[in-house]
């Protein structure tokens, strides 16, 4: 493990800032969308925060939403690998989503204050702890693949079909891994949030 990261460590910072990046230009966003969209969004968040606290929603069909939405990014991070000529288009993966996180903190913290903080910690917080290292490392594995293929054409490296089966298996992995935060996502955190609505009427009622 200790080889792993010493032979990564330059790439997982170069992904890690490229994540950072797209949070920081994400959160810049906020600002510069105009009024009209913005008030669209705040409506679409209200009345999808008032389907969960009736709980008039299908959990099966989110999940599954979630799921291939998460195997379908690692299938494209795979194929970039493979391809080597769209291995850049990696980095704007990880770059896109810094900036839909970004994006998304920041709309509920300039929107609701205090409230779009505890939102976030309750709702968007839980599933991306296995989400957001997952694709920081498929990121990295994918990059440090391509470039070992382009050595491998350079006559630097040496190269066979057991490299592409443990990337494949790797890979197969953090699919897994996500699959777990694509539970989160839909069967905990929303009740956690839910909760935190809870608590927060209860607490008014009981401070007034």
């Amino acid at each position: 493990m200790n080889t792993f990261l010493r032979d990564r460590l330059s790439l997982f910072t170069f992904v890690a800032i490229i994540f950072i990046l797209g949070i920081i230009f994400g959160s810049i966003a906020v600002k510069t969308v105009e009024y009209h969209v913005k008030q669209s969004l705040f409506s679409y968040f209200n009345n999808f925060m008032s389907s969960l606290n009736n709980l008039e929603y299908d959990h099966h069909s989110l999940v599954s939403e979630s799921i291939r939405f998460n195997l379908f990014n690692i299938a494209i991070i795979w194929a970039f690998v493979i391809s080597v000529f769209l291995m850049s288009f990696i980095t704007l993966l990880i770059f896109f989503k810094g900036f839909v996180m970004g994006f998304t903190v920041g709309f509920l913290v300039s929107e609701y204050g205090y409230k779009g903080i505890m939102i976030t910690l309750t709702a968007i917080f839980p599933q991306n702890i296995l989400i957001i290292p997952t694709y920081i490392l498929a990121g990295v594995m994918g990059i440090y693949l391509s470039i070992w293929i382009i050595k491998y054409y350079w006559r630097i490296e040496r190269l066979n079909f057991q490299h592409f089966l443990k990337y494949s298996f790797d890979m197969a992995v953090l699919a897994f891994i996500l699959f777990g935060g694509s539970i989160i996502e839909t069967y905990i955190s929303p009740y956690l949030n839910l909760f935190y609505g809870l608590l927060v009427r209860h607490l008014s009622r009981f401070i007034a």
